[in-house]
């Protein structure tokens, strides 16, 4: 028989052990084809994307940068999951051997093996790629709001070939070095050699948690600008952490268990637990490359979608209102208003609140004088209207007496408490000089006010000023008509969904209202836009590490089902019963299982109260629906594999 059909035949005789590598590998195939077919595709060609060329070469190039996470990940989990094969494979090597086969056949054999695996991962990647690009087309067409029609690139096609396969033989070729010269009677017991009571160090397993606790510790207490600058040390802290757990402090856990005769005398418990400290030692780098991979796709897909939810307010667009409208000038008496609202009307959006307020716009003459700057302008209304909508707002109110002043700093600073911010002054003077009609008008700052409650940022002011109600008509009084303003807000319900009536008021007034005219709905599509494809290029790449991360375990698990099941047998001998082997095989697989998980969980935890701290939000509501997501794909992955196990070590 050639060395290429045994090859061929041992793929086809062990599949079981080789399907999660083989899917594994086959999905990485699929997102990178899918991606660079997206890059080549004729739309996003320079001479032809119109007035749209920031915006796509944007997606196209972070589509790139996706393309090379994936590469380098293929790297790292071709070359892992390689390595623990082959290790695993000692008593075979032995018995070719054997049989006279030499070290260069062998390697040989196992390089037939995974070229015929990467072959078979390849075709079936570009076929699933081609199968869900139109629907991956569509998505970024509802994203981006261009025409994106169904293609198979053959650039895109002919790259993802020879990135993979160059990738696949490389990586397996560098891993064949890991078969050494052995005596053939070392390999042939490789598998039978008696295995020692692990051993765990006491000052490792101490050193373990107490980095984890200085990890989380800091994790937890850091805020602000000091969020990006521990986060590098942090990683660091816990990566190690983890590692010592998992070598060391697990196998202690394990130890104290094994003491315990009220857990160890309990029904089948002597046997699971006394197997399971032996798995622990064996699996420990596993467990600790799959706690790593998990944490790094939960903490990204909860920091992804944690920026997806709180864009409004990092935006700006978290107005009071939904809609703004100032008249001003020749727009002063005009009927927009009425045209508004007949558009919100025709298009079913239910107007909640309206307030309309007429202001005056006034210089600061001390600026000029002072700073010989130009002169700031300020909106400046009266003590009641600005109540009103205070009141509105949920916002503090204030009480202006005569000839004094209140200054509204429109922000509120995340970083801040509402306390601090409070003694915290934004005016530029303790008093104002202000220019009203022909003469200047000087006013007392008496207090100052932080938080919006009108859209003006939005729409090209800024400061507001609130006079008492008495001085403001007096203002009012000697203004011309072409500084006095009347700002428009309408709060509507399911602002959200307001996008195509907005749209449709710009369209119509917006070279009349130029810079006068706000929607949030406009803004909060665009924004919403970006992330959420960002949002939907992550999964992607989340979803990757995912099943890399259980692919690991499933490696380590059935690379040694062998020996298991001879394990499994003697227990049949001395009287187990089924329903006893599966209770011991579902303990230990799901304490390999769910371990990482669990440590992952933490780990993400803690590193989303460090992104709660820079934004100044709870994003905990943000973290509990990721992880309940991937909770849920874990146990159906947990119970597909616990099947499959089952029904291997049953088969005889």
């Amino acid at each position: 028989m050639k060395i290429s059909n045994m090859a061929v035949s041992n793929v086809k005789g062990n599949l079981y052990r080789y399907v999660m590598y083989y899917l594994s590998n086959s999905f990485a195939v699929t997102a990178f084809f899918i991606f660079a077919n997206f890059v080549f595709h004729p739309a996003l060609n320079v001479k032809s994307i119109g007035g749209h060329p920031v915006a796509l070469m944007g997606a196209a190039n972070g589509m790139i940068a996706c393309q090379v996470i994936i590469v380098i990940f293929s790297v790292l989990f071709v070359g892992y999951s390689t390595s623990i094969f082959l290790k695993s494979r000692g008593k075979e090597f032995g018995l070719l051997s054997l049989y006279g086969m030499s070290r260069k056949q062998i390697k040989k054999y196992v390089l037939i093996e995974s070229t015929v695996i990467s072959l078979l991962s390849i075709a079936t990647g570009i076929l699933a790629g081609m199968a869900f690009s139109k629907l991956f087309l569509m998505a970024m067409e509802a994203f981006m709001d261009i025409s994106l029609p169904f293609n198979i690139s053959l650039k895109a096609l002919g790259l993802t070939v020879l990135v993979f396969f160059t990738l696949f033989e490389v990586v397996s070729s560098l891993m064949l070095f890991q078969i050494k010269n052995k005596e053939i009677i070392q390999q042939l017991k490789s598998s039978k050699m008696p295995k020692e009571m692990p051993k765990f160090s006491k000052a490792k397993s101490i050193l373990g948690v107490i980095l984890m606790v200085i990890g989380y510790g800091t994790a937890w207490i850091v805020e602000g600008v000091a969020v990006p600058l521990a986060m590098i040390p942090v990683i660091l802290i816990v990566v190690a952490g983890t590692y010592f757990i998992f070598t060391q402090f697990s196998i202690a856990i394990a130890n104290k268990i094994l003491k315990n005769e009220n857990i160890i005398y309990k029904k089948t418990n002597i046997i699971a637990y006394s197997q399971m400290i032996f798995k622990l030692q064996d699996t420990a780098k596993v467990l600790f490359a799959a706690a790593i991979l998990g944490a790094i796709t939960f903490t990204a897909t909860e920091t992804i979608y944690s920026f997806f939810t709180e864009v409004p307010r990092l935006q700006g667009i978290d107005t009071p209102e939904a809609i703004a409208l100032i008249q001003s000038g020749s727009n002063l008496n005009d009927n927009s208003m009425e045209y508004v609202k007949e558009v919100l009307d025709k298009n079913n959006v239910k107007v909640k609140e309206y307030h309309k307020v007429k202001g005056v716009i006034l210089y600061d003459e001390k600026t000029e004088k002072q700073e010989g700057q130009r002169k700031e302008k300020y909106f400046t209304m009266s003590n009641s209207d600005y109540n009103k909508l205070a009141k509105s707002a949920d916002r503090e109110l204030v009480e202006v007496k005569k000839g004094e002043v209140v200054y509204n700093y429109p922000y509120e600073d995340p970083y801040i408490s509402t306390e601090e911010q409070d003694n915290i002054k934004r005016a530029k003077w303790d008093e104002y000089d202000l220019g009203v009609g022909s003469e200047v008008r000087s006013y007392k700052l008496s207090k100052e006010v932080h938080g919006a409650v009108m859209a003006l940022p939005n729409m090209g002011y800024f400061d507001a000023l609130i006079l008492n109600d008495e001085d403001f008509q007096e203002v009012l009084n000697k203004t011309k008509e072409e500084d006095i303003v009347i700002y428009n807000g309408i709060d509507i319900e399911k602002w959200q969904s307001s996008y195509k009536a907005s749209m449709e008021i710009k369209e119509t007034i917006g070279e009349k209202y130029d810079n006068k005219y706000y929607s949030k709905a406009i803004p909060y599509k665009e924004i919403r836009k970006s992330f959420g494809m960002i949002l939907f290029i992550g999964f992607f790449i989340a979803f990757l590490f995912f099943i890399a991360s259980g692919s690991i375990i499933y490696f380590k698990l059935f690379n040694e089902i062998k020996q298991d099941r001879l394990e499994y047998d003697i227990l049949r001998k001395i009287g187990a019963t089924k329903k006893d082997i599966n209770k011991i095989i579902t303990k230990q697989i799901g304490t390999i299982f769910f371990l990482p998980f669990i440590v992952s969980t933490l780990h993400s935890f803690f590193a989303l109260k460090s992104l709660s701290n820079l934004l100044m939000r709870n994003l905990f509501t943000n973290g509990l629906v990721v992880m309940i997501g991937y909770l849920i794909f874990q146990t159906i992955y947990f119970i597909i594999i616990r099947s499959i196990y089952i029904r291997k070590i049953e088969y005889n």
